[in-house]
């Protein structure tokens, strides 16, 4: 099992989360999943080592990623469409506010994303805020949502594999 990030959307309070509770290779804890993060820019609190660094151009981590990941891998991004693709796929998703994505969870967020966009463009919505509004109850809410989805993707593989 490995854990993909896109790593040029997700926040360093995230990005940090991820390094401790994972390992590169060869760690001292076997059973924890290998982390990529794959991003178009030089991360300079990731290691080397779990660094991926891609071509910059328009979705080219995502891309690198869709690729790269299989059915019993888990991604971590905040890109909605990508996260759609990629929940397609049969590949466990969950973005930087611990929200876990299935194909039809996924695909009900972009449609209210998609309405609310709608609504921006009429005029009836004010602009979308930019900036992180990021709580530390946010932060807890991945840590504890990561914690609970790894346990699960390792029940399932263990129950697939006897």
């Amino acid at each position: 099992m490995k854990i993909w990030v896109d790593g040029d959307s997700i926040p360093r309070d995230i990005r940090q989360i991820l390094v401790r509770r994972c390992r590169s290779g060869g760690a001292d804890n076997p059973d924890a999943p290998e982390v990529r993060f794959v991003s178009a820019r030089k991360l300079p609190d990731i290691p080397a080592e779990i660094a991926v660094k891609v071509e910059p151009g328009p979705d080219a981590a995502d891309g690198y990623i869709e690729n790269a990941a299989a059915p019993g891998d888990l991604v971590v991004t905040r890109d909605i469409l990508f996260a759609e693709r990629v929940a397609g796929k049969n590949i466990a998703v969950i973005n930087d506010r611990g929200e876990v994505f299935t194909k039809d969870s996924v695909a009900e967020r972009r449609s209210l994303r998609d309405a609310a966009e709608e609504l921006r463009f009429l005029g009836i919505a004010p602009a979308s805020q930019k900036g992180s509004r990021r709580t530390p109850q946010d932060t807890k809410r991945f840590a504890d949502s990561l914690d609970r989805t790894l346990t699960a993707m390792k029940r399932a593989a263990l129950d697939k594999a006897t």
